[in-house]
């Protein structure tokens, strides 16, 4: 009754290599249906999921030979000029003027102001004109002007590029451009890696009304947090005074935030507040190093962490990364404290705290990266831990759920956070060919209303056949 089933789709244009990636909107930012697939910095795709069909895309531009460690990740925010938030050049009644050159309709697309004129203002783009210049007609009745500041949510393709001299580049799809990055720090990539976003447009971690603000701190005297769980996240006024301003947070006491930029309006008790992953961050690991970078996109700036505990042993390949963000039974208390799991060491029930990542190189080792408290919590135990990983292992993740397809053997594999425990999933049924590294597997739902269809796509590893397998 439960035997998965497999569908043959339209192939890739170009076989895949050491380093070629697929990625998908796994969290349904942009209700488009669409995975890129970067067979190089010079071959992408993208592939529409309503069409099975596949275009190409200009080539990156990035520097580095390509190969393995070659890594993306997509955001839902557009990424214009290579940043998330715009400022407008002029404006009025309902339209802001920018200063980029938006090629395509973004006819419904979400919009919204977090700084400036019409801060708060969260709606949907009615019009655009075509070409230099644009100018954005929204659905509301607020007036901008030049000190507006504002978010798209039209999507972003984020690529790091293999090799000694490497290169970190951004594909924006409103503009249809790719944007050079700095990339400080990680110009010399190899091995395996992941690059792993944590947006905060996926989900709420926690929503809730203010008690109190002031000039850098939101308080709400109803919780009672512990010291520091929500470092590094990110905290958004989605209602009330100060709506609309999204701040970073450094650190929090049992019952306040405080947070790394001043508030242009400081929020009171009728500030409603959203704590979410931080829109801000990337992280890089990988390349047979344990160090963990750290890129901030409005800074464009790499930081080379310095976790409290450094990892055990460095990722190798096979290696992965994802970001905890959405399992179902790591609710917060009433009180807004996290419940402990002990696994040899205690790892909080927090959604948006921890990547997890197995090891690769040969191991079954389990690490996790806390956010939050900046350490590694190295070797964890967990439950059918006998798996190694090392060279074609790959994997991808969704809602609680890492899908690992173990190097040649066609066997399909998944960690189960919910159970903290490996499991049997599925045999592919297409042989790998020669095994590489990379990201072969992206996951695309497909949402309607309430109702959703989530499939894992699946790339062989050197050929260039494509299926796809209803998991959800």
């Amino acid at each position: 009754v439960n035997r998965k089933s497999h569908e043959y789709i339209a192939p890739f244009p170009t076989n895949t290599g050491n380093g070629s990636c697929f990625i998908g909107d796994k969290r349904n930012l942009n209700p488009n249906s669409v995975i890129y697939y970067i067979a190089n910095g010079s071959s992408i795709f993208r592939y529409d999921g309503d069409e099975d069909s596949w275009l190409q895309l200009p080539t990156s531009g990035a520097a580095g030979a390509g190969g393995a460690g070659s890594c993306a990740e997509y955001r839902g925010l557009s990424a214009m000029g290579g940043i998330f938030t715009q400022t407008a050049t002029a404006g009025g009644f309902a339209t802001l003027t920018t200063n980029r050159t938006i090629i395509r309709n973004l006819a419904n697309i979400k919009i919204r102001v977090v700084a400036g004129t019409g801060l708060g203002y969260e709606g949907l783009i009615v019009s655009n004109t075509i070409g230099s210049n644009s100018v954005i007609t929204t659905n509301g009745s607020t007036t901008f002007d030049n000190t507006t500041q504002f978010q798209i949510f039209a999507g972003s393709l984020w690529y790091q590029n293999a090799g000694t001299a490497g290169g970190f580049v951004v594909y924006d799809v409103a503009t249809n451009v790719w944007t050079s990055r700095n990339l400080t720090g990680a110009a010399s990539w190899g091995t395996d890696g992941y690059l792993i976003a944590t947006p905060g447009s996926s989900e709420n971690f926690l929503v809730n009304t203010a008690t109190a603000g002031a000039a850098t701190t939101i308080t709400d005297s109803t919780e009672s947090w512990l010291t520091n769980q929500w470092a590094n996240y990110q905290v958004r006024i989605s209602n009330g005074t100060g709506k609309g301003q999204i701040r970073t947070i450094s650190s929090n006491t049992s019952t306040v935030l405080t947070v790394s930029a001043s508030w242009a309006v400081n929020p009171d008790a009728t500030s409603e507040y959203v704590i979410e992953g931080n829109d801000d961050f990337f992280y890089l690991m990988g390349n047979n190093a344990v160090t963990l970078y750290r890129y901030s996109v409005s800074a464009n700036t790499w930081t080379t962490l310095t976790p409290t505990a450094a990892r055990a042993g460095a990722p190798g390949a096979g290696m992965s990364g994802s970001w905890v963000s959405s399992v179902p039974t790591w609710a917060l208390n009433s009180n807004g404290s996290p419940n402990a799991l002990t696994v040899g060491s205690t790892v909080y029930k927090q959604n948006g705290r921890y990547i997890l990542s197995f090891r690769g190189g040969g191991a079954s080792s389990l690490d996790m990266y806390d956010i939050a408290a900046n350490t590694w919590i190295s070797s964890l135990d967990y439950g059918n831990r006998n798996e190694t990983f090392t060279t074609g292992t790959n994997s991808c993740d969704y809602k609680g759920i890492v899908f690992i397809m173990k190097e040649a053997t066609q066997r399909i594999l998944k960690f189960s956070i919910d159970d903290w425990a490996m499991k049997s999933f599925t045999y592919h049924s297409i042989p790998p060919s020669t095994t590489v590294v990379g990201q072969k597997m992206a996951i695309l739902p497909y949402v309607d209303g309430v109702d959703e269809l989530v499939f894992c796509y699946i790339a062989s590893h050197t050929r260039n056949d494509f299926t796809r397998l209803l998991i959800i």
